[in-house]
């Protein structure tokens, strides 16, 4: 998969069998990493302002291009040791209607706003795998030491109230994904 495809579960034959059920699973992925962690997962924000969003994320979102929207990116640890790379874009009419929410996040998850949110819903989950020529690997692995070949990504649209935030997260290198 080189480009970013709707998960379906035909497809699922072609996703790396330790990812399979963390890049399909439509539930919070910060609450099933924490039923795995070793320690505490905590969340090192990386960056959070506004910019003008890249072409793929104005498109996936329906946005016109070159729009300032509202970019978060964030560790998600496991301790110390990232584990996944999240990338957040949320449209400036999303953060008008709940702008203290999105500021008051610091290093909270965004997952436990999201799913507490009662008029949650979600757009299909798309799975791809990236390579090192992908802007998101360069992103993702910026932060790390080692630069494996490959890393499998995610991403989906919450909608809160019809509003839209694009969350993308990425697998980084982890025992993790081989023992759950």
């Amino acid at each position: 998969m080189k480009h970013w495809t709707n998960w379906l579960p035909a497809r699922k034959p072609s996703l790396p069998y330790d990812l399979r059920e963390w890049l399909t699973d439509s539930g919070s992925l910060t609450k099933r990493l924490q039923s795995v962690s070793e320690q505490a997962v905590n969340v090192e924000l990386l960056h959070y302002d506004w910019h003008a969003a890249l072409p793929e994320e104005s498109l996936f979102l329906q946005q016109p291009f070159r729009r300032i929207q509202l970019e978060r990116e964030v560790l998600l640890c496991d301790g110390d040791r990232p584990e996944i790379y999240a990338r957040t874009i949320i449209p400036q009419s999303t953060y008008q209607v709940l702008p203290s929410r999105f500021d008051n996040l610091g290093t909270k998850p965004l997952g436990q706003m999201l799913f507490d949110e009662p008029t949650l819903s979600r757009s299909d989950i798309q799975v791809a795998c990236l390579t090192s020529q992908h802007w998101l690997y360069q992103l993702a692995t910026e932060w790390l030491n080692i630069r494996p070949d490959i890393l499998w990504a995610r991403r989906s649209c919450f909608y809160l109230n019809g509003n839209p935030v694009l969350v993308c997260e990425i697998f980084l290198p982890s025992e993790k994904w081989s023992h759950v």
